[in-house]
């Protein structure tokens, strides 16, 4: 009885790491495929975004986005991100991951999220930004600052 659950464990241990180490290589595989050409894009928006300008803004959205938010709401959406001051420089980018789907022209368009450790006037601010594929070249689909300027 000891023996059979001796291997028990062994094979549970085996599975869990065999699974473990497939999610981590699945993650480095998606990464993998878009680093290329995301990294140098973000390197490019970021600063774009940090403007904090909406007319700017609006010519990096996706045309989906665009026709679910209003000049008003961008506009008082970069008023309050402005707080978080002039982009210094742009530190760590990392794949956070890759999903599918949408809704309406955006169904099965792959949506690739990374995260970005980025220095501001007011200090440190982690992006998250989501890209929308189009199949070589990427729009954006979401943008997310979290900053403890935004709290002040």
């Amino acid at each position: 009885m000891r023996k059979d659950l001796k291997k028990f464990i062994i094979y549970a241990i085996f599975v869990f790491i065999t699974g473990f180490s497939a999610y981590f290589y699945y993650g480095y595989y998606q990464s993998s495929q878009y680093d290329g050409t995301v990294i140098p894009y973000i390197q490019e928006v970021l600063p774009e975004i940090s403007t904090w300008d909406p007319e700017i803004v609006k010519q990096y959205l996706a045309p989906a986005v665009l026709r679910t938010v209003t000049d008003e709401d961008l506009t008082k959406i970069m008023g309050a991100l402005a707080k978080i001051g002039e982009l210094q420089s742009i530190g760590e980018v990392k794949f956070k991951k890759k999903a599918t789907g949408g809704a309406g022209d955006l169904v099965q368009q792959p949506v690739i999220t990374y995260t970005v450790t980025a220095q501001y006037s007011t200090g440190e601010a982690i992006v998250t930004l989501s890209l929308l594929d189009k199949g070589g070249s990427y729009d954006v689909f979401h943008f997310n600052f979290k900053s403890d300027a935004l709290f002040k």
